[in-house]
């Protein structure tokens, strides 16, 4: 709403610096921004005066017309009371990037009050805020800057064009900060919520990670090895690797042998797969490694159990802390779950079903031995049961291969 006319203040301009008060003649610089499209509109520092002498918003629009400031262009909007100014920041121009404003207007503290009904009520931290005054009594300086939340405070008297480009420049700036600071800040929770689904969806993918997660701890190192093991997957198998499996033999091994503490070993082979590939297919023959590699998993009931797959159709299985009767017994427990999986292989001299050939080799780590014996002795063993028939498994210790057993 435009104000009556008023009395304008004049005094005669001599220089950019003279003092930025009216002028006698009235100068036709209503605001542009209401033609302007909206696009450009939005590329603007919008600036809100709220003063109720039309000189003011006359001399502050005179004194910064065609300036910008990094490429953009200051847009102006005028309200001639508090209420007026109220209306502006709250409805039409939310996101105005300065306000100046003046202290006495319909009240001797309507501009102290619109202060507070900003950063209070609207909650609005980021406008800037330069308080203007021709009335300092009404509104001592030390005291309002120390009370209100205001960037800058004015006496009209002493403004001059340079000030103000001075002061205007400062809020924009310090505008510009608080914005990026804000966008940054909803950058980083939108990235946060994107790792947060990634992390769903392995969780989803590998079919055991909510366990994990839900035996995580806060410590970062513990759920740093858990996301590690996660990408030691075999893609095929859903299991560990072989370089997961070589890792953690080796670190078991260490352990153990400052333990003192027995460490087992199967090493498995699907029998006759080749058969059962060259008749069923490729893809069957894929989808039997899945279920025979998924079957071994869910015998292993300790989080330090390990079953990996060790190369085409043979797997392994690595048991801290498990004496050879645990190992053995552990043995026939997946005999017997690929077994009732009843696996059809038509083309096996063995069985009608797909069946397992094991060593087993357990040992106590010492220093003076190298962690690949038992690795050797296992694949010995599991020759032999190969060597006499298949669906059986052989036991070796460091002496020879002992107690063979077949199941049927």
């Amino acid at each position: 709403m435009i104000p009556p006319n008023q009395p304008s203040k004049s005094i005669p301009e001599e220089n950019n610096d003279d003092f930025i008060i009216l002028l006698d003649e009235p100068l036709d610089l209503s605001d542009e921004a209401a033609t302007l499209p909206s696009d450009l509109l939005a590329n603007a520092w919008k600036i809100i005066i709220v003063d109720d002498e039309p000189d003011v918003h006359r001399a502050t629009q005179l004194a910064l017309k065609n300036l910008h400031f990094e490429g953009k262009p200051l847009m102006f909007f005028s309200a001639y009371s508090a209420e007026a100014g109220k209306q502006l920041i709250t409805v039409e121009h939310p996101d105005a990037a300065l306000i100046l404003l003046d202290v006495v207007m319909e009240t001797n503290d309507a501009g102290l009050k619109v202060i507070q009904y900003i950063r209070e009520e609207l909650k609005n931290q980021q406008v800037r805020i330069i308080l203007r005054t021709g009335h300092p009594g009404e509104a001592p300086e030390e005291a309002v800057i120390l009370t209100y939340d205001i960037n800058d405070y004015k006496l009209k008297v002493e403004l001059t064009r340079q000030k103000l480009l001075t002061s205007v420049i400062s809020a924009l700036r310090s505008y510009r900060d608080i914005i990026t600071i804000d966008q940054q800040r909803l950058e980083l929770a939108h990235a946060l919520v994107q790792l947060r689904q990634t992390q769903l969806q392995l969780e989803e993918y590998t079919h055991t990670l909510e366990k994990k997660v839900a035996e995580r701890t806060s410590d970062l190192a513990a759920a740093n090895r858990e996301l590690y093991r996660l990408v030691a997957l075999d893609s095929l198998t859903l299991i560990a690797n072989r370089r997961h499996f070589d890792e953690y033999w080796q670190q078991q091994w260490q352990l153990l042998t400052q333990q003192r503490h027995p460490l087992s070993l199967l090493l498995i082979d699907v029998d006759h797969f080749k058969f059962y590939n060259d008749y069923y297919g490729h893809q069957a023959g894929d989808e039997c490694l899945r279920a025979v590699a998924q079957g071994i998993q869910r015998v292993l009931n300790r989080p330090t159990d390990l079953v990996a797959r060790y190369g085409g159709e043979e797997f392994v299985v690595v048991l801290p802390y498990t004496s050879l009767k645990g190992a053995t017994k552990l043995a026939d427990a997946i005999m017997t779950e690929i077994y009732r999986l009843n696996l059809v292989h038509l083309k096996s001299p063995v069985s009608d079903r797909i069946t397992l050939s094991m060593g087993i080799f357990c040992v106590t780590p010492q220093a003076s031995m190298t962690s690949d014996a038992p690795i050797a002795q296992a694949d010995k063993a599991l020759y032999q049961a190969k060597q006499a028939g298949r669906n059986r498994y052989f036991i070796c210790d460091l002496i020879d291969i002992i107690c063979p057993s077949q199941w049927s």
